[in-house]
């Protein structure tokens, strides 16, 4: 398949004052933005830089004019605002002695003063005038700890990976999973297919009505493919550590009451406690390959077998609060718990925000014990724009002592958006930087996103269902990858706040609303700043933290930022 832009490439570029060990980005220029392209031979890494004394700090920036985690480090008590250089201004002895190039610059500084915004707050963009924000971090109050962050090996991305070279396959894992990447510490997959597979598929589809599942006796060729890929992704990020979430789609049809992967569904009551079995089943067998999985859900999207079947065509299985709330009480709590799997935690819900609090309320007034057996809530993103984080608040009020996970995101899915990737768009990696700013705001322990990689087209799956990914892989030659602004925008977040961090206070000041900032406490103690400038030109920000004391940086134009001291 022909790629769907024409890559151009502009030129690789030093990282501020980056250490000569790091490998900074191969910028391309595309249609919608700029991408960092990696090969076998080739692909940008940032070691975290070190603190050289207890009043330093490092900012790690990237922009829409082309930073890509560059690096600038300063002082607490300087005098003068320290300016972040955005990537033009990085090339401007370059840009000087091509007239070209500078009336390229001018007319493209001129278009960003007017920029219609997508994802959770769109209008135009006027020119706005430069302000000076203040953030106050008080590290003495503290919130939610992070559990991690990480991202989805579907069927999908498990086909895409084995059709490239071993060495390009592995700047793939180090990119996500090392710490010299972004450092995902999360993986999730399915329980049978889902709906980035290349087929509708499940465990035991022969013989039907069998409830005692005699033919799920061994991992299917699918499965046993992702165990080689998650090997090979825990020894290239030299780490035993990742957590792997899995979650079911759909049954077999034969446990349904329509006898279908699709459409308005629900599972036969006979079937309770061999489908709570089934589960049981993946866990033994993927034990006995040495995967230990972290975390199940009580199923992905329980209302797409009930209202979303209407406008969903892919494998689903169709609950209501009432019967779910049966199922986890009386089948799959008590056989997970006293099983040799009681510490394997159990997620609810798994669908969108829209459906919270009032699923679990309902569960409760069926089975009052049986929110008890939840040690989680996951929640989708895909009507956030829509339903704001209150009905979450008012989740946690009901269940205060519960983790809470982001567990699938990805754009490209609406009518009104571009179906499939829109290689290098900035304004899709805002909508990420938001969306995960927003939840960490209101104590989501952490943050996974859908498919880690797709193609040019945004699949390939078995209904055509394409949307966006980080990382897209060229497939009309198997021998590139390109990362987006999507995969920096979460690496901001997932390669520097560390798991166990603990959110602290920040506090802004300002007289836009164009600045966003969360702030975490490491383990290590050290102070971790993530600030987004959504605004069409460069910012004043005043940092004044309870400890270190005070300095000022300039960020640039459409910009996120991660600052880390002491």
């Amino acid at each position: 398949m022909k790629f769907l832009v024409n890559l151009i490439l502009i030129s690789s570029y030093i990282s501020q004052q980056c250490d000569s060990a790091n490998i900074p980005c191969d910028l391309q220029q595309t249609k919608f933005g700029f991408v960092c392209k990696c090969s076998a031979d080739y692909c940008d890494y940032l070691e975290e830089p070190k603190l050289k004394a207890d009043n330093s700090w490092f900012a790690v920036s990237t922009s829409k004019d082309g930073l890509r985690f560059s690096v600038t480090k300063g002082e607490f008590g300087s005098l003068e605002s320290i300016k972040i250089k955005d990537y033009h201004e990085s090339q401007k002895g370059r840009e000087d002695d091509d007239p070209f190039n500078v009336d390229a610059l001018l007319l493209d500084n001129a278009r960003s003063l007017f920029q219609l915004y997508g994802g959770n707050n769109s209008y135009f963009n006027l020119p706005q005038r430069m302000s000076k924000s203040s953030l106050t971090i008080d590290r003495s109050k503290t919130y939610q700890y992070i559990v991690g962050f990480g991202g989805a090996l579907t069927g999908t991305v498990a086909y895409l990976l084995q059709n490239l070279k071993p060495s390009l396959q592995d700047h793939l894992y180090k990119s996500y999973f090392h710490k010299d990447g972004i450092a995902y510490n999360i993986l999730r997959t399915s329980i049978g297919g889902c709906d980035f597979d290349l087929e509708p598929w499940a465990y035991n589809e022969l013989p039907q009505n069998d409830k005692h599942l005699t033919n799920f006796t061994k991992l299917d060729q699918r499965d046993l493919l992702k165990i080689q890929q998650i090997k090979r992704i825990k020894s290239v990020a030299g780490s035993d550590g990742i957590k792997i979430m899995a979650a079911a789609w759909s049954p077999p049809p034969w446990m349904k009451s329509n006898n279908n992967w699709t459409g308005f569904s629900s599972l036969k009551p006979e079937y309770y406690a061999t489908w709570a079995k089934y589960h049981l089943k993946f866990l033994e067998l993927m034990l006995s390959k040495n995967i230990t999985i972290w975390a199940i859900s009580t199923g992905n999207e329980p209302l797409n077998g009930v209202i979303g079947w209407l406008f969903i065509h892919f494998m689903s299985l169709g609950w209501t609060p009432k019967n779910q709330a049966i199922y986890l009480n009386d089948f799959l709590g008590p056989a997970v718990k006293k099983s040799q799997f009681k510490n394997v935690l159990i997620f609810g819900n798994d669908d969108q925000r829209y459906s919270y609090p009032t699923w679990f309320q309902r569960m409760n007034s069926t089975r009052p014990t049986s929110l008890n057996y939840l040690d989680g809530l996951a929640v989708h993103w895909y009507w956030d724009d829509i339903f704001g984080p209150e009905l979450i608040d008012a989740t946690l009020q009901l269940m205060p002592n519960k983790l809470l996970l982001n567990t699938e995101a990805c754009v490209g899915d609406k009518p009104w958006q571009t179906h499939g990737p829109e290689l290098g768009s900035w304004e899709r990696g805002e909508q990420y930087a938001r969306s995960i700013l927003q939840d960490l705001q209101h104590n989501f322990n952490g943050w996974i996103d859908w498919n880690l990689w797709l193609d040019e087209s945004g699949g390939p799956n078995y209904i055509n269902n394409t949307v966006d990914a980080p990382i897209i892989v060229n497939t009309s030659n198997n021998a590139e990858f390109y990362k987006q602004p999507i995969f920096y925008a979460v690496g901001h977040f997932s390669k520097f706040i560390i798991e166990n961090s603990k959110r602290i206070e920040v506090k802004l000041s300002s007289t836009q609303n164009s600045i966003d900032a969360v702030g975490f406490k490491r383990p290590d103690d050290k102070i971790v700043l993530i600030i987004f400038n959504s605004a069409a030109i460069p910012q004043d920000i005043n940092l004044d933290d309870s400890v270190r004391g005070m300095f000022t940086i300039n960020v640039p134009a459409r910009s996120i930022h991660t600052i880390l001291y002491m």
